[in-house]
């Protein structure tokens, strides 16, 4: 309801009283369901697409799988059209993984900060070890709020070049982890041991997403600037902190 009907009621609001706005519409990967269409390979600490070795592209067929994707998925879908048809202003980033400072995880949203999270709790002595869902191979790029905070400032700076269009947005596969490639950052940054019992995978949940986002750095001056590494020890030591 939220996603899809508030998303139509703002873009009839603009259309009707204010045609000049610039809306940037923060949408999913999930849009592109569960990729199962692409071979994969698995090595000792991840899963690599073989078909999609740098990451999916705006290319990618759309596959509106859970309710979730299919909810997010109509609203991207609006405000293309809105633009198409009425002229919007308007811009479509289909987000990969971000986490930063001042982000509550919880288990379903937000995995880095909900596994930052569990690391503190280790290392101040509570040692029960948390589940994961899969084998901890599954991929994502991760994309610092720095980076997502700047990317915003210098989409809105150049709606003129961009609306109308739908971007793939993440910390492409440079940035990319795994579980368990998060969970050996953690423990080498905090020297604590991250003990885990496994839970069935989730349905339809992707094995690889990493974003290709060529697309964007080559219509504005963006690109991220926050390593992983880097970005996961901020994170830790904010979640530390609170």
């Amino acid at each position: 309801e939220i996603n899809v009907g508030g998303t139509l009621n703002l873009l009839e609001a603009v259309r009707q009283y204010n045609s000049n706005c610039n809306i940037i519409y923060s949408s999913t990967n999930k849009v592109y369901g569960d990729l199962e269409q692409y071979k994969y390979n698995e090595t000792e600490t991840r899963y690599t697409c073989i078909d999609k070795p740098n990451g999916y592209d705006e290319s990618t067929q759309l596959d509106f799988h859970s309710p979730y994707g299919c909810s997010k998925g109509a609203a991207d879908q609006y405000m293309l059209d809105y633009a198409r048809i009425f002229g919007l202003n308007t811009v479509v980033f289909r987000h990969s993984s971000m986490y930063g400072g001042r982000q509550f995880a919880t288990y379903d949203q937000g995995w880095v900060g909900w596994f930052c999270q569990k690391a503190v709790e280790i290392k101040n002595g509570i040692n029960k070890p948390f589940t994961i869902s899969g084998n901890g191979k599954q991929v994502r790029d991760v994309l610092h709020a720095e980076d997502m905070i700047s990317l915003y400032f210098t989409a809105l700076a150049n709606v003129s070049k961009i609306r109308g269009n739908a971007f793939n947005i993440g910390g492409t596969i440079v940035n990319s982890l795994s579980l368990l490639e998060l969970f050996k950052l953690l423990e080498d940054y905090c020297n604590i041991d991250m003990r885990f019992t496994n839970l069935p995978v989730r349905e339809s949940d992707q094995r690889v997403f990493v974003a290709d986002i060529k697309k964007i750095t080559n219509a504005i001056d963006w690109s991220p600037k926050v390593s992983a590494k880097d970005g996961v020890q901020k994170m830790y030591d904010w979640t530390s902190s609170i």
